[in-house]
């Protein structure tokens, strides 16, 4: 599919190469002309804001309280069930009133807010998301009981497309990552890292932004048992390949300061796959795309790295939620670094300084608040609607993706429901 869009690309590519020399001659007209002509959607809703879950600040009030610890925002009541899932988090300290940031998917109807003792003795209350900005624990569901603390971590799914500011095949699994976050002390947050699918062609690093937080807000980053996704089988990513980030640093300075923490520099590399390599050129196999292993496709156990971010004293870490991560692919185009973010964050220059995405169409990214979430297949989009007629990786009548690119407001609930031959998962 990716050949067949070339006699598009050309005109397009011109128009950036030019942009390069003299500005005023990029014609956005046509840009978003050309970028609608190979959309797998004919109807985009104009005000997408292409977001399936909210990041919130919640105020907390734990008066009449004693010896509470830390309070913790779950999916679900910890007391009836071990799948509840941490979507906020904070240590007490002296306080009573305070804030926590919160992310959670928009289909949630109901939180529960934990307030943990020493003893792990929990006080619950449940409440709407959607309508409460605030809590307190007056009429407690659950009251002084001790549990295990076994609850999960909500694990959000980031998939990106590799040919921005081309217009792409729209199968969002050139890189697929799932992240999760969690409050590990009062200073520090772990943020664990799985790469799960690599259906890029070429070299592509990533980055993630600590949305809020300068670099110097940190005091060290570290990673579980020093493991590295530029390392495998005991091997560093060589210095000459390293084409798109060059630095090695786990903490990088952003263009206004901003905390970023270095996690691959090449996507291929960081599968561990035993990759062959010719003077210095890489074989690129798509991983995880497929359910072929041939010369093209190939398979890998995903990749996981926990990082350990320690914060300085007196950083306040309470509004640090997963909403507030900015992950973000890097790529080469016209022989500079561009950066891909997700729909909230695309207008963001990180590291590089690039034009910012022109979204009339279709993003580049997706983030789906799901741990389970099945991607498309190489070249299947993610879900077409055209000419009424639904079609792609997830076209289920009245929850396709299609229906929702269409109408911010309906199939909210599409990820849920996609097609097993045409979606992998492993």
């Amino acid at each position: 599919m990716k050949k067949n869009k070339w006699l598009i690309w050309c005109p397009l590519c011109w128009m950036l190469v030019v942009t390069g020399c003299v500005r005023n001659q990029f014609d956005l007209e046509r840009y978003e002309e050309i970028v609608d002509e190979m959309s797998p959607v004919e109807n985009v809703d104009e005000n997408h804001n292409w977001q399936l879950s909210t990041t919130k600040a919640l105020m907390v009030d734990i008066n009449g309280l004693e010896d509470i610890e830390r309070i913790q925002i779950l999916t679900d009541n910890p007391a009836v069930t071990d799948l509840a899932a941490i979507v906020g988090e904070a240590y007490v300290s002296s306080k009573t009133v305070f804030s926590v940031s919160i992310s959670y998917p928009n289909l949630q109807e109901k939180l529960y807010a934990a307030a943990i003792d020493s003893e792990e003795r929990y006080t619950i209350v449940a409440f709407d998301p959607n309508v409460k900005d605030a809590i307190n624990f007056s009429n407690p569901i659950i009251k002084n009981r001790k549990l295990p603390n076994y609850n999960q971590l909500q694990i959000f799914t980031y998939l990106y497309e590799e040919e921005y500011p081309d217009p792409g095949d729209y199968d969002y699994n050139d890189v697929v990552v799932r992240l999760s976050m969690r409050r590990t002390a009062e200073r520090e947050v772990r943020i664990n890292v799985e790469l799960a699918a690599v259906g890029a062609s070429k070299q592509l690093a990533f980055a993630i932004r600590l949305y809020g937080y300068k670099a110097t807000d940190i005091e060290k980053v570290s990673t579980v048992d020093n493991a590295s996704f530029d390392v495998v089988g005991g091997v560093e990513f060589p210095d000459q390949m390293r084409t798109v980030q060059k630095e090695k640093d786990l903490l990088l300075t952003g263009l206004r300061d901003e905390a970023v923490l270095n996690i691959f520099a090449d996507a291929h590399w960081a599968t561990g796959d035993n990759i062959s390599t010719d003077y210095g050129v890489m074989v690129r196999k798509r991983y995880n795309v497929s359910y072929t292993n041939d010369d093209t496709y190939g398979t890998f156990v995903p990749r996981e790295i926990t990082y350990v971010v320690t914060f300085k004293e007196g950083v306040d870490i309470d509004n640090l939620s997963l909403g507030q991560l900015d992950p973000f692919i890097i790529e080469q185009y016209n022989s500079a670094n561009w950066e891909v973010h997700t729909y909230a964050f695309h207008n963001t220059q990180v590291l590089s300084p690039y034009p910012g995405q022109l979204i009339s169409s279709l993003p580049w990214a997706l983030s789906v608040p799901n741990s389970t979430f099945r991607w498309p297949l190489h070249a299947v989009a993610m879900g077409t609607r055209k000419q009424g007629a639904r079609g792609g990786a997830y076209h289920t009548f009245e929850h396709s993706f299609g229906e929702w690119a269409e109408d911010m407001n309906e199939a909210t609930d599409w990820y849920l429901y996609p097609d097993n031959d045409e979606t992998y998962y492993k």
